[in-house]
C-alpha cells in the first residue's frame, strides 16, 4: 500500500461530521463577523498591481513606493526617485513632442535672468534679451535698453567642438549626439581629458565627471537650439553619471518651482540644473558651496599711476585677499526667463 491509499484508508475509518454538529460553531463565526466591520479581502496578485501601477504614476511626481517582499502594506515614508528614473522618465517624455528645425532666415530668442547681477545695475543687463538668426549670419539686442541693435557677424564657426556655434550648428550637433546613455558619457570622458591636455593638466579641477556634467547640463540650456532627440540623450547620459541626485521642491532665480538634478564636486561646489516637475523643461541652472570654502585669490593688475589715464597696464599683479564663503552660498544663479523661435529680431514669442 503506497502513502496516498494508506492516508485514504485513514480517512475512511473518521466518521464526516454532521450538520447539527457544525452550527454551534457556525453560529459563533456569524456573530463575531457581525460584531466586526467588514474588510476587504486581499488578492495578492491584484494587489501587487495595483501597488505597480501607484509606483509609475508617482515617478511623475519623484517618489517611490517600495512594496515589502512579504506583501505587507506599504511605509508610510516614500523615498525620493533615483535620478536615473527620474531622467530616464523625462527622456521619454521629451521623446514623444513633436520637432522642427527652424529656417535658415528665423530668430532664435532668449531672455536670461541673472539672479546674482549687481544691483546696481540696469535692467537690461539684468533681464538680457537677445535675437540670433538661426544660422547665426547675425545677432541682435537693445543697446542700453533703447535701441534694437542689429551686427552682422562674420564668424561662423566650424569647429566640431567649439563652444561658439551657430543655433543651426549646436542642432545639428545635438541632434548626432549618441542615444545610448553609456556612448554619450564615454564621448564626454573622452573630450574632457583632450581638453585637460588642452589646458596642460588645467582643465577640470573640479573632476572628470563634473566637467562632463557641467557640459552635458550646458547643453540643455541651448533652448530653442536643441532637438528633441538631443534633449533627450543628454537626460539619460546625465543619469548615467555617478554622484548625481534629484532635490524636488527646487526653485530657479526667478522663484519658479522645479526639480533640482543636481551634483557636488571635489572641491565642494555642487551644480544644479532647474527643470520643471511635469514637462522637464530647462528652467535654469545654479552654482552652489556646498560647505565652507575658501575662494581662491584673485589677482588684480597694477595700472602704472603715470600712465592711468592712457590705459596702459603694467605686467605686475597683486592678489586680492583670501575670504570665506560660507555653506550654502548661491555663486552663480541663472534663469532662461522665456526663450521661442521668432520671425525678426525684436520680436518677442
Amino acid at each position: 500500500m503506497n502513502d496516498l491509499e494508506e492516508l485514504r484508508a485513514f480517512r475512511d475509518e473518521v466518521r464526516a461530521p454532521g450538520r447539527d454538529r457544525l452550527a454551534p460553531g457556525r453560529e459563533r463565526l456569524l456573530r463575531s463577523a457581525a460584531g466586526r466591520r467588514r474588510t476587504p479581502v486581499r488578492r495578492m496578485p491584484v494587489r501587487r498591481l495595483a501597488v505597480a501601477g501607484t509606483a509609475v504614476a508617482a515617478l511623475g511626481a519623484g517618489v517611490v513606493i517600495v512594496v515589502p517582499d512579504g506583501g505587507g502594506p506599504p511605509p508610510v515614508a516614500a523615498r525620493p526617485v533615483s535620478a536615473t528614473v527620474f531622467l530616464e522618465r523625462a527622456a521619454q517624455i521629451v521623446e514623444t513632442r513633436p520637432d522642427h528645425r527652424p529656417g535658415d532666415h528665423q530668430w532664435v530668442y532668449t531672455k536670461v535672468f541673472h539672479g546674482r547681477a549687481d544691483p546696481r545695475a540696469p535692467e537690461h543687463e539684468v533681464h538680457q534679451e537677445s535675437w540670433t538668426r538661426f544660422d547665426g549670419l547675425k545677432t541682435a539686442r537693445y543697446s542700453n535698453g533703447k535701441e534694437l541693435k542689429v551686427e552682422d557677424e562674420d564668424w561662423v564657426k566650424t569647429n566640431e567642438d567649439s563652444e561658439e556655434r551657430t543655433p543651426a550648428q549646436w542642432y545639428d550637433h545635438l541632434r548626432a549626439l549618441p542615444g545610448d546613455p553609456s556612448a554619450l558619457v564615454t564621448r564626454m570622458r573622452a573630450r574632457a581629458r583632450e581638453y585637460d591636455a588642452e589646458m596642460r593638466g588645467e582643465g577640470y579641477g573640479q573632476g572628470l565627471d563634473q566637467w562632463v556634467f557641467r557640459r552635458l547640463a550646458g547643453f540643455l540650456a541651448n533652448e530653442p537650439s536643441i532637438p528633441r532627440s538631443g534633449r533627450a540623450a543628454v537626460y539619460r547620459a546625465i543619469g548615467r553619471l555617478p554622484g548625481v541626485q534629484v532635490r524636488q521642491g527646487a526653485k530657479d532665480a526667478l522663484g519658479r518651482r522645479g526639480v533640482a538634478v543636481t551634483r557636488t564636486a571635489d572641491d565642494g561646489i555642487r551644480d544644479e540644473v532647474v527643470l520643471t516637475a511635469g514637462s522637464y523643461r530647462y528652467l535654469g541652472m545654479r552654482v552652489i558651496a556646498a560647505r565652507e570654502l575658501t575662494s581662491p585669490a584673485v589677482r588684480r593688475p597694477v595700472i602704472d599711476q603715470t600712465r592711468e589715464a592712457s590705459g596702459v597696464i603694467t605686467a605686475g599683479e597683486l592678489p586680492f585677499p583670501r575670504r570665506p564663503v560660507p555653506a550654502g552660498t548661491v555663486m552663480i544663479d541663472q534663469a532662461l526667463e522665456a526663450s521661442g523661435v521668432v520671425g525678426r529680431p525684436g520680436q518677442r514669442p
